[in-house]
Order: structure tokens, then C-alpha cells, then sequence
């Protein structure tokens, strides 16, 4: 199983991790509709095996949600 995992900047899930599993490695990250209905792709991205994470961007996301999931994205892939 290969995972990605993903932490949601601004909505309603700001903060949020959320695991997806697939059977075979996926080369690019998920995009995820929040639970407002809104798409949220991926900004940043750190690949690795058997997991790679992604920070995923609401529209209504402020800089500061942006930078702490980042940071938190970095912190968790070390």
C-alpha cells in the first residue's frame, strides 16, 4: 500500500490529516473537496516511501494557514 498524506490549510478542515491509500504508488498528489464543496489542490509536496505528503489549499486559506501546514508537512516527513 502507498499513502498520501495530506494536511488541509483554511476551510473548514484547516488542520486536518487525512490518509489515502492506494494499491501502487501515485506520482502526483490528491486533490480533496472540502467539506463546503470546495476543491483543494496541492502546493506542496514531499515524496518518500511508503508515504508522501502534500499540503492541500483551500481558496479561502490565509498565508498564515498556508505557512503552518507547510511547516507541519515538513516536520511530519523527516
Amino acid at each position: 500500500m502507498f499513502r498520501w498524506i495530506s494536511i488541509m490549510a483554511g476551510g473548514p478542515q484547516d488542520g486536518e490529516r487525512l490518509i489515502r491509500e492506494f494499491y501502487d504508488a501515485r506520482p502526483s498528489p490528491p486533490s480533496l473537496r472540502a467539506e463546503d464543496g470546495k476543491i483543494c489542490c496541492a502546493i506542496a509536496t514531499r515524496t518518500g516511501v511508503p508515504a508522501s505528503h502534500c499540503v492541500l489549499v483551500h481558496p479561502a486559506a490565509t498565508h498564515e494557514q498556508i505557512e503552518r501546514a507547510v511547516d507541519r508537512m515538513l516536520e511530519e516527513s523527516l
